[in-house]
């Protein structure tokens, strides 16, 4: 799983809720999870659009089995001492 730089966009809570529909799609497009910040940049809540909730998901399981692999292969190397 590579490393992103844009791991989230961020918007301020008065446009979030105005143009929600436009913050939607350049969430879904950009694959990314939105952060509803306040006037002092503060995180206020966050939103997953479809994509970005679908590629987490994805990275999630990636992750899943990986530690499943290194779990199987501790295993097995206790197993053969």
């Amino acid at each position: 799983m590579e490393y992103q730089t844009n791991q989230a966009i961020n918007v301020k809570q008065e446009l979030f809720l105005k143009y929600f529909v436009k913050v939607n799609e350049m969430g879904n497009a950009k694959q990314l999870p939105i952060n509803v910040i306040n006037d002092d940049h503060y995180i206020v809540g966050m939103y997953y659009p479809i994509n970005a909730s679908d590629k987490l998901n994805k990275n999630i399981d990636e992750l899943i089995r990986e530690i499943r692999k290194l779990e199987n292969y501790r295993n097995h190397k206790r197993t053969r001492k």
